[in-house]
Protein backbone atom coordinates (compact mmCIF):
# COMPACT_ATOMS: atom_id res chain seq x y z
CA UNK A 1 0.00 0.00 0.00
CA UNK A 2 1.33 3.38 -0.94
CA UNK A 3 1.77 5.93 1.83
CA UNK A 4 1.23 9.68 1.31
CA UNK A 5 4.26 11.89 1.52
CA UNK A 6 4.10 14.94 3.85
CA UNK A 7 6.95 17.42 3.94
CA UNK A 8 7.99 18.29 7.46
CA UNK A 9 8.18 21.94 8.52
CA UNK A 10 11.68 23.29 8.42
CA UNK A 11 13.29 23.65 11.85
CA UNK A 12 14.80 26.89 13.05
CA UNK A 13 18.42 26.90 12.17
CA UNK A 14 21.29 29.01 13.37
CA UNK A 15 23.70 30.03 10.77
CA UNK A 16 27.33 30.82 11.35
CA UNK A 17 30.19 31.67 9.22
CA UNK A 18 32.26 28.76 8.07
CA UNK A 19 35.00 27.78 10.43
CA UNK A 20 33.50 29.48 13.50
CA UNK A 21 31.48 27.69 16.17
CA UNK A 22 28.03 28.88 17.09
CA UNK A 23 27.58 31.28 20.04
CA UNK A 24 31.27 32.01 20.30
CA UNK A 25 32.68 34.50 22.90
CA UNK A 26 33.46 37.07 20.21
CA UNK A 27 29.74 37.35 19.45
CA UNK A 28 29.02 38.13 23.11
CA UNK A 29 31.72 40.82 23.22
CA UNK A 30 30.37 42.53 20.11
CA UNK A 31 26.86 42.43 21.55
CA UNK A 32 27.92 44.05 24.89
CA UNK A 33 30.02 46.71 23.16
CA UNK A 34 27.20 47.79 20.95
CA UNK A 35 24.89 48.03 23.99
CA UNK A 36 27.28 50.41 25.86
CA UNK A 37 27.79 52.86 23.04
CA UNK A 38 26.02 56.19 23.74
CA UNK A 39 24.75 57.72 20.56
CA UNK A 40 26.09 61.18 19.77
CA UNK A 41 23.56 63.98 20.32
CA UNK A 42 21.90 65.25 17.26
CA UNK A 43 22.45 68.92 16.28
CA UNK A 44 19.15 70.06 17.75
CA UNK A 45 19.93 68.54 21.18
CA UNK A 46 23.43 70.04 21.12
CA UNK A 47 22.05 73.50 20.35
CA UNK A 48 19.46 73.16 23.13
CA UNK A 49 22.12 72.19 25.69
CA UNK A 50 24.27 75.17 24.73
CA UNK A 51 21.25 77.48 25.01
CA UNK A 52 20.30 76.40 28.55
CA UNK A 53 23.89 76.23 29.85
CA UNK A 54 23.90 79.87 31.23
CA UNK A 55 20.63 79.22 33.04
CA UNK A 56 21.96 75.99 34.56
CA UNK A 57 25.02 77.87 35.81
CA UNK A 58 22.79 80.59 37.26
CA UNK A 59 20.72 77.96 39.04
CA UNK A 60 23.90 76.54 40.61
CA UNK A 61 24.91 80.03 41.78
CA UNK A 62 21.47 80.59 43.32
CA UNK A 63 21.69 77.24 45.10
CA UNK A 64 25.01 78.26 46.64
CA UNK A 65 23.56 81.63 47.67
CA UNK A 66 20.61 79.85 49.26
CA UNK A 67 22.93 77.60 51.26
CA UNK A 68 24.88 80.66 52.48
CA UNK A 69 21.64 82.41 53.43
CA UNK A 70 20.43 79.38 55.36
CA UNK A 71 23.73 79.23 57.20
CA UNK A 72 23.46 82.94 58.09
CA UNK A 73 19.89 82.44 59.31
CA UNK A 74 21.08 79.62 61.54
CA UNK A 75 23.83 81.86 62.97
CA UNK A 76 21.27 84.58 63.72
CA UNK A 77 18.97 82.08 65.40
CA UNK A 78 21.88 80.91 67.57
CA UNK A 79 22.62 84.53 68.52
CA UNK A 80 18.97 85.10 69.39
CA UNK A 81 18.94 81.99 71.57
CA UNK A 82 22.06 83.22 73.39
CA UNK A 83 20.52 86.66 73.82
CA UNK A 84 17.32 85.24 75.29
CA UNK A 85 19.33 83.04 77.61
CA UNK A 86 21.40 86.04 78.71
CA UNK A 87 18.60 88.54 79.32
CA UNK A 88 16.40 87.88 82.31
CA UNK A 89 13.52 89.87 83.74
CA UNK A 90 15.90 92.40 85.24
CA UNK A 91 17.78 93.23 82.07
CA UNK A 92 21.36 92.08 81.63
CA UNK A 93 23.36 89.49 83.47
CA UNK A 94 27.11 90.07 83.90
CA UNK A 95 28.10 86.88 82.02
CA UNK A 96 28.36 88.38 78.54
CA UNK A 97 29.17 85.69 75.95
CA UNK A 98 32.00 86.34 73.44
CA UNK A 99 29.60 86.19 70.48
CA UNK A 100 27.27 88.78 72.03
CA UNK A 101 30.19 90.95 73.08
CA UNK A 102 31.47 91.04 69.49
CA UNK A 103 28.01 91.77 68.12
CA UNK A 104 27.33 94.56 70.60
CA UNK A 105 30.76 96.12 70.10
CA UNK A 106 30.28 96.37 66.34
CA UNK A 107 26.78 97.86 66.46
CA UNK A 108 26.48 101.66 66.04
CA UNK A 109 23.93 101.79 68.87
CA UNK A 110 25.82 99.39 71.12
CA UNK A 111 26.77 102.01 73.74
CA UNK A 112 23.31 103.53 74.15
CA UNK A 113 21.60 100.13 74.24
CA UNK A 114 24.06 98.68 76.72
CA UNK A 115 23.89 101.81 78.92
CA UNK A 116 20.10 101.73 79.12
CA UNK A 117 20.15 98.05 80.07
CA UNK A 118 22.79 98.63 82.74
CA UNK A 119 20.83 101.53 84.19
CA UNK A 120 17.73 99.35 84.37
CA UNK A 121 19.72 96.59 86.03
CA UNK A 122 21.15 99.06 88.54
CA UNK A 123 17.71 100.41 89.41
CA UNK A 124 16.30 96.94 90.00
CA UNK A 125 19.24 95.86 92.16
CA UNK A 126 19.01 98.98 94.31
CA UNK A 127 15.24 98.55 94.66
CA UNK A 128 15.68 94.94 95.81
CA UNK A 129 18.30 95.99 98.37
CA UNK A 130 15.96 98.64 99.82
CA UNK A 131 13.08 96.17 99.91
CA UNK A 132 15.28 93.67 101.71
CA UNK A 133 16.36 96.31 104.21
CA UNK A 134 12.74 97.28 104.89
CA UNK A 135 11.78 93.66 105.56
CA UNK A 136 14.50 93.11 108.17
CA UNK A 137 14.38 94.32 111.78
CA UNK A 138 17.98 95.55 111.58
CA UNK A 139 19.92 97.22 108.74
CA UNK A 140 21.53 94.88 106.25
CA UNK A 141 25.34 94.72 106.41
CA UNK A 142 27.13 97.16 104.13
CA UNK A 143 29.17 94.26 102.79
CA UNK A 144 25.97 92.82 101.30
CA UNK A 145 25.21 96.13 99.61
CA UNK A 146 28.71 96.66 98.25
CA UNK A 147 29.09 93.09 96.98
CA UNK A 148 25.77 93.37 95.14
CA UNK A 149 26.53 96.76 93.60
CA UNK A 150 30.09 95.83 92.69
CA UNK A 151 28.79 93.29 90.16
CA UNK A 152 27.97 96.27 87.91
CA UNK A 153 31.48 97.72 87.90
CA UNK A 154 32.95 95.37 85.22
CA UNK A 155 30.04 95.90 82.77
CA UNK A 156 30.31 99.68 83.22
CA UNK A 157 34.05 99.46 82.52
CA UNK A 158 33.26 97.49 79.34
CA UNK A 159 30.75 100.15 78.32
CA UNK A 160 33.50 102.77 78.39
CA UNK A 161 35.43 100.85 75.72
CA UNK A 162 32.56 101.04 73.22
CA UNK A 163 32.35 103.87 70.74
CA UNK A 164 30.73 106.89 72.47
CA UNK A 165 30.30 104.76 75.59
CA UNK A 166 32.72 106.51 77.98
CA UNK A 167 30.42 109.48 78.78
CA UNK A 168 27.58 107.13 79.69
CA UNK A 169 29.91 104.93 81.76
CA UNK A 170 31.09 108.09 83.59
CA UNK A 171 27.51 108.95 84.56
CA UNK A 172 26.58 105.38 85.49
CA UNK A 173 29.51 105.06 87.86
CA UNK A 174 28.50 108.28 89.62
CA UNK A 175 24.95 106.94 89.87
CA UNK A 176 26.28 103.67 91.31
CA UNK A 177 28.03 105.66 94.04
CA UNK A 178 24.74 107.45 94.73
CA UNK A 179 23.00 104.11 95.14
CA UNK A 180 25.48 103.19 97.83
CA UNK A 181 24.94 106.51 99.57
CA UNK A 182 21.21 105.83 99.75
CA UNK A 183 21.93 102.86 102.05
CA UNK A 184 24.11 104.82 104.49
CA UNK A 185 22.10 105.65 107.61
CA UNK A 186 24.79 107.18 109.81
CA UNK A 187 24.61 104.26 112.24
CA UNK A 188 27.35 102.23 110.58
CA UNK A 189 30.03 100.68 112.76
CA UNK A 190 33.75 100.65 112.03
CA UNK A 191 33.50 97.54 109.88
CA UNK A 192 30.79 99.12 107.71
CA UNK A 193 32.80 102.33 107.34
CA UNK A 194 35.80 100.31 106.17
CA UNK A 195 33.62 98.46 103.67
CA UNK A 196 32.26 101.75 102.29
CA UNK A 197 35.77 103.18 101.94
CA UNK A 198 36.95 100.06 100.09
CA UNK A 199 34.00 100.25 97.72
CA UNK A 200 34.70 103.90 96.94
CA UNK A 201 38.34 103.01 96.29
CA UNK A 202 37.13 100.42 93.77
CA UNK A 203 34.87 103.01 92.11
CA UNK A 204 37.70 105.55 92.02
CA UNK A 205 40.09 103.13 90.32
CA UNK A 206 37.48 102.25 87.72
CA UNK A 207 36.63 105.92 87.20
CA UNK A 208 40.25 106.79 86.42
CA UNK A 209 40.24 104.24 83.58
CA UNK A 210 36.89 105.52 82.33
CA UNK A 211 38.16 109.13 82.35
CA UNK A 212 41.13 108.12 80.22
CA UNK A 213 38.83 106.33 77.79
CA UNK A 214 36.58 109.38 77.67
CA UNK A 215 39.51 111.71 77.00
CA UNK A 216 40.61 109.53 74.10
CA UNK A 217 37.10 109.45 72.64
CA UNK A 218 36.67 113.19 73.17
CA UNK A 219 39.97 113.98 71.48
CA UNK A 220 38.93 111.72 68.58
CA UNK A 221 35.73 113.74 68.15
CA UNK A 222 33.40 110.96 69.30
CA UNK A 223 31.68 113.07 71.97
CA UNK A 224 29.12 115.68 71.04
CA UNK A 225 28.67 118.20 72.57
CA UNK A 226 32.26 118.60 73.68
CA UNK A 227 33.10 117.50 77.21
CA UNK A 228 33.25 120.43 79.65
CA UNK A 229 35.62 119.02 82.26
CA UNK A 230 35.46 121.91 84.81
CA UNK A 231 31.72 121.44 85.16
CA UNK A 232 32.11 117.79 86.16
CA UNK A 233 34.96 118.67 88.51
CA UNK A 234 32.74 121.14 90.36
CA UNK A 235 29.95 118.57 90.52
CA UNK A 236 32.20 115.88 92.02
CA UNK A 237 33.78 118.33 94.43
CA UNK A 238 30.38 119.53 95.64
CA UNK A 239 29.13 115.98 96.23
CA UNK A 240 32.38 115.01 97.95
CA UNK A 241 32.16 117.98 100.32
CA UNK A 242 28.57 117.10 101.18
CA UNK A 243 29.43 113.46 101.89
CA UNK A 244 32.39 114.54 103.97
CA UNK A 245 30.28 116.84 106.16
CA UNK A 246 27.29 114.56 106.64
CA UNK A 247 28.79 111.05 106.46
CA UNK A 248 32.47 111.57 107.15
CA UNK A 249 33.42 110.13 103.74
CA UNK A 250 36.83 111.38 102.62
CA UNK A 251 37.64 109.33 99.50
CA UNK A 252 34.91 110.31 97.03
CA UNK A 253 36.67 109.95 93.64
CA UNK A 254 39.89 111.50 94.94
CA UNK A 255 42.21 110.15 92.24
CA UNK A 256 39.64 110.84 89.54
CA UNK A 257 39.46 114.49 90.55
CA UNK A 258 43.26 114.71 90.44
CA UNK A 259 43.28 113.38 86.88
CA UNK A 260 40.57 115.84 85.81
CA UNK A 261 42.29 118.79 87.43
CA UNK A 262 45.55 117.87 85.73
CA UNK A 263 43.76 117.67 82.39
CA UNK A 264 42.31 121.14 82.95
CA UNK A 265 45.74 122.59 83.69
CA UNK A 266 47.26 120.81 80.70
CA UNK A 267 44.53 122.18 78.46
CA UNK A 268 45.03 125.70 79.77
CA UNK A 269 48.74 125.45 79.14
CA UNK A 270 48.22 124.20 75.59
CA UNK A 271 45.77 127.03 74.92
CA UNK A 272 48.06 129.66 76.45
CA UNK A 273 51.14 128.67 74.46
CA UNK A 274 49.43 127.65 71.22
CA UNK A 275 50.57 129.72 68.19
Amino acid sequence: MLQSYRRTAPQDQQYSSPGRPLNSSSDAVMHNTSANIVPAPDPLTRVFNEAIKPYVEQIDILKNDLEDANQRVQELENERAEMHAWIDKRGLRPDLTPRLAATMSSSPVAASTFASQLERKMTMLNYDLHRLADSLPSPIPMSTVTITLSTLVPPIAHLSTLSQGAPQAFELLIKLAGNLNSHITGEEDESDSKTIAEFYTLLDQSMVDIIRQRLEQSNAGQESPEWVIPRDVKRLEKTGDLLGREMGLRNYFVRSLDVLRYEIKRGEGMTRYSP
